[in-house]
C-alpha cells in the first residue's frame, strides 16, 4: 500500500471516529480526533475533488460511508453550524442563540446572524428554510422585529392604564405609569412615525385605540404641555 493510500485510510478511520463523537463529517477548522488533524484531511480531500485528483472510487466511498458529506465548503460550513445549533438546543432548550454565543469554539451567534442575513437577501434555499422551521419551532428569522412587537404591545397596555388614570393618551416626556416610562414610549412612537419606521397597521392601531392621540403637538391649547416636555 502506498503512503498516499495509507494516509487516505487513516483519514477515513479517523473521520468515522469524529462522526461517532460529533455527529458530523464536516469538522470545523482546528478540529482533531485522537491527535489527528481531521480538519486538514477533510479540506485536502475537498481540494482533490475540485481539482479532479480524487478517483471515482474514492468519491463513491466517501459519499457512501458519510451520508452527510459535503464537497462544497460553503455547504460544509452550513452543516457544521447546524450541528452546533442542534447541540445548543439540546442543552438550552431553545434556538434563540445569543449574539456572541460560542459553542465548543464555534461562533454560533455569528453563524445564526449570517443565516438570517441569507434569508433576508434571498440566498437561503427553500429547502434550508423549511429545515430551520421544522427542526426549530421557536426559530425567528427577524428576532429584532419580534422583540419590538412585544415591546409595542407592552407600551399599548401601559398607555391604556395611563388614559384610565389621566384621561389623555398624550403623555408628557417624564410621565411614568406603574414604573413604565410611558412618556418616553409615546415620544418614541411619534419619532418612528415621523421617520417612516412605524407600520401602517401600528399607526391604525394607535389611532383606533386612542382617539385623542396626536402625532404632532402643535395647537395652542397644548403649548403648556410642550413647555413641560
Amino acid at each position: 500500500m502506498s503512503s498516499y493510500e495509507e494516509r487516505f485510510e487513516a483519514g477515513i478511520a479517523h473521520l468515522h471516529r469524529y462522526v461517532a463523537a460529533h455527529g458530523s463529517s464536516s469538522p470545523p477548522r482546528g478540529a482533531r480526533i485522537d491527535g489527528f488533524p481531521i480538519d486538514v484531511w477533510v479540506a485536502s480531500r475537498r481540494t482533490d475533488y475540485r481539482r479532479g485528483r480524487l478517483s471515482a472510487e474514492r468519491i463513491r466511498r466517501i459519499e457512501s460511508e458519510f451520508p452527510d458529506w459535503q464537497w462544497s465548503v460553503r455547504d460544509a460550513q452550513f452543516d457544521v453550524g447546524l450541528a452546533h445549533l442542534r447541540r445548543y438546543v439540546a442543552s438550552h432548550g431553545t434556538s434563540r442563540v445569543g449574539f456572541d454565543e460560542v459553542v465548543d469554539g464555534f461562533p454560533l451567534g455569528q453563524w445564526a446572524r449570517d443565516r438570517r442575513a441569507d434569508y433576508r437577501t434571498g440566498r437561503l434555499s427553500a429547502e434550508r428554510i423549511e429545515l430551520f422551521e421544522r427542526e426549530f419551532p421557536d426559530w425567528q428569522w427577524t428576532p429584532q422585529a419580534t422583540k419590538f412587537a412585544a415591546a409595542f404591545e407592552i407600551g399599548l397596555e401601559h398607555l391604556h392604564r395611563y388614559v384610565a388614570a389621566h384621561g389623555t393618551a398624550n403623555a408628557r416626556r417624564r410621565d411614568v405609569i406603574d414604573g413604565f416610562p410611558i412618556g418616553t414610549w409615546v415620544q418614541s412612537r411619534r419619532t418612528d412615525y415621523r421617520t417612516g419606521r412605524l407600520s401602517a397597521e401600528r399607526i391604525r392601531c394607535i389611532e383606533a385605540e386612542f382617539p385623542d392621540w396626536q402625532w404632532t403637538i402643535r395647537t395652542s391649547s397644548t403649548q403648556d404641555t410642550i413647555g413641560e416636555l
